[in-house]
């Protein structure tokens, strides 16, 4: 029923538009697109999801969390000719044939460039140009096909001639989004813990057995135990088809040393793209999210790629082949580093064009096919909302030490490698917190730190040492100060000289490499620095009273 024959009604559109959501990408990108009829109340969207995807499971929670409340039946809804005047889909599957109503066809990634029908591998070309799915009875099912770039215009005249004269070149409504949010950076970088001058490394997987999880998953262990924790955040991006095949569940159980360690794991609801905008760099593999970071500009490393279930003459196989490898048997830290000054050229002209634009060519598009003028008000996207992720939490590591001076002052640079990811090694030594969970390693740990403490720090410190076999013990106590005590050197108060907060596993961890040096703790009555992810301390130490 139109809301305008509807008595229960309170706003009554003209015109009722069909977005048929198939999966997690495609409700995406239908909700990007569907923001075009924003300021419009001649205009009501229904949304619908058709059985067959492997993310089939994640799209009514997608659209629920979106703010969608109605969900109509496929297929009644979509053979009511009726009722809709206009449909929208951004997978070419799901029987889309049997829609009534004038249908606009758009891709959900990065153009269309997998060989992906049914199953993997069993289309001749690109899904989404392939005339087994254009046509029906020989009959061209969409009215208009919205495309990306130019070239895939080109491979839809060779591959489906009758197609490609509803094919219509828009630019890409998801890069736009993502070009217009470049500005919220710093406030997407701070949703990831990527705040001040820690490094943000985005990992990204595809789905099948040769992407970066199916092929190369000890890349995102080797990363999270190359990189310390101090200076670096490492988030993972998984295909839906990964999410929502293994479920969230069980991704946690195969990732829980990473997660330990201090991945987050990124949703596929949302999320990705405002990680592509803060990060640093991305690894990647040969999905369309590590061809939208290098559109961006970002440095991408490729862990793993698979270009024969690519249309070979896709832009994105050259893209591939010719995007710098993150190599097994070089220092990933390095590699990363290197990275960094490296912004990919030209990315986005290869599958894009108008960038900036789609919002207004999509939205006449549209609007054209419904026969009314837009509304006076510019053709925009909203603003990306930040990830919503799990904050990690780590609370043991295998911390390396140097003990330097600095213009007569002596500098302590500390450096934690999560080990939840990372075995003993001669020249680190295990540091834990008080919250850690792994009773082993509080009982073998050489030194153990507790945040701020309720009651008395000193007690504290004195039942840990009493009790285990810990040389070193510290425990936060009042603001900007931090209690400890080494079995060979006594106790120390140690006040930071700026006020700022100190914490404690990094102070112990300083305490600690300076009395294994053999030096005394009560040299820091005269003060020393401590630094550790690119932050610097000032502290000065006196026993406690």
């Amino acid at each position: 029923m139109r809301s305008r024959d509807d008595p229960w009604a309170t706003v009554r559109a003209d015109h009722e538009v069909l977005a048929v959501a198939r999966s997690v990408p495609a409700a995406n990108r239908l909700l990007d697109v569907v923001q075009l009829f924003g300021g419009d109340d001649r205009v009501e969207v229904a949304f619908t999801v058709p059985e067959g995807s492997v993310s089939q499971a994640g799209v009514e929670g997608l659209l629920r969390d979106a703010g969608v409340e109605r969900i109509e039946p496929w297929p009644s809804v979509a053979a009511d000719a009726d009722r809709f005047a206009l449909a929208l889909a951004a997978s070419p599957k799901g029987g889309l044939h049997r829609i009534a109503a004038p249908l606009v066809l758009m891709p959900h990634g990065a153009g269309h460039n997998r060989l992906v029908g049914d199953l993997p591998g069993d289309l001749p070309v690109a899904s989404g140009l392939a005339p087994e799915q254009l046509l029906h009875d020989g009959r061209v099912v969409p009215e208009r096909i919205a495309l990306p770039h130019s070239e895939q215009l080109a491979r839809l005249k060779l591959s489906c001639p009758a197609a490609a004269e509803r094919a219509v070149v828009v630019g890409d409504p998801c890069y736009d989004r993502m070009l217009a949010n470049a500005g919220r950076r710093e406030r997407y970088r701070r949703a990831l813990g990527a705040a001040g001058g820690s490094r943000l490394v985005a990992v990204s997987s595809t789905w099948n057995r040769r992407s970066l999880l199916g092929g190369r998953r000890d890349t995102v262990r080797d990363l999270l135990a190359e990189l310390p924790s101090d200076e670096y955040r490492v988030a993972l991006i998984t295909h839906p088809n990964i999410w929502y095949r293994h479920g969230r569940a069980q991704l946690e159980l195969w990732l829980a040393d990473e997660i330990e360690a201090g991945l987050r794991l990124v949703p596929p609801h949302e999320g990705w793209r405002a990680a592509l905008i803060g990060a640093d760099v991305v690894v990647g593999d040969h999905g369309s999210v590590t061809y939208y970071a290098a559109a961006l500009g970002r440095p991408v490393l490729l862990a793993a790629s698979d270009t024969g279930e690519l249309d070979p003459d896709s832009p994105l196989v050259g893209f591939v082949r010719g995007a710098p490898r993150l190599l097994r048997r070089t220092g990933l830290r390095g590699q990363i580093e290197a990275a960094r000054g490296s912004a990919p050229e030209g990315a986005a002209e290869l599958m894009m064009e108008y960038h900036g634009r789609s919002a207004e060519r999509m939205r006449a598009l549209l609007y054209d096919l419904l026969g009314i003028a837009p509304p006076p008000r510019p053709a925009r996207f909203s603003p990306l909302a930040g990830p919503r992720t799990e904050e990690p939490d780590v609370t043991a590591w295998r911390v390396a030490a140097e003990i330097d001076r600095d213009g007569g002052a002596a500098v302590i640079r500390v450096t934690r490698y999560p080990a939840a990811v990372t075995g003993p090694h001669p020249d680190r030594f295990l540091l834990v917190d008080e919250e850690d969970t792994a009773m082993e390693r509080r009982e073998t740990a050489q030194v153990r730190a507790h945040r701020p403490v309720s009651g008395d720090p000193v007690a504290w410190v004195r039942g840990v040492l009493d009790g285990g076999r810990c040389a070193l013990a510290a425990a936060a106590g009042t603001p900007g100060e931090v209690v400890l005590c080494a079995r060979a050197g006594g106790w120390l108060r140690v006040r930071s000289e700026t006020g700022a907060d100190l914490d404690a596993a990094v102070v112990a961890a300083a305490a600690h490499a300076w009395t294994a040096s053999g030096r005394a703790l009560r040299e820091w009555d005269s003060g020393v620095r401590i630094t550790a992810g690119g932050g610097e301390i000032p502290v000065r130490g006196t026993p406690p009273r």
